[in-house]
């Protein structure tokens, strides 16, 4: 008992130094403009350590990647950065993320096919009154 007890100690102090570490080279590799693999790890981060004050940090960090990129005239990184966090902030009401993006494309179709249902009652009035 005493041995499994010190084997979660020693992995869970593994787990800490690894994702202390994951930040510190995210953190560096943003420092030194290398954002893609900064993102890279704070999504990582993200995904495996949820709950984890080094995932806070990340969040905060992402966000902060996606205010620089829109203040530099990058918007296509600013929307994907921003988007990307939305993922991350939303609690989760689907099973998975595909799921989710699928209820949403789903959500877009059919107010698109709403927008198209009215233009044509609208054609239709306009070619009564002529």
């Amino acid at each position: 008992m005493a041995q499994e007890e010190n084997r979660e100690a020693v992995l869970g102090e593994i787990e800490t130094a690894r994702r202390k570490g994951l930040l510190r080279l995210s953190i560096e590799s943003e420092k030194e403009k290398h954002y893609s693999e900064a993102m890279d790890g704070y999504r990582q981060i993200i995904d495996e350590y949820f709950g984890t004050p080094e995932v806070k940090e990340a969040k905060k960090r992402m966000l902060d990647l996606a205010y620089l990129f829109e203040k530099q005239g990058e918007p296509y990184q600013a929307k994907h950065l921003y988007w990307l966090l939305e993922q991350l902030y939303t609690p989760q009401t689907y099973g998975n993320i595909e799921e989710k993006r699928r209820a949403r494309v789903e959500e877009i179709l059919d107010n698109i096919h709403a927008k198209d249902l009215a233009e044509e009652k609208r054609q239709a009035k306009l070619e009564e009154s002529e």
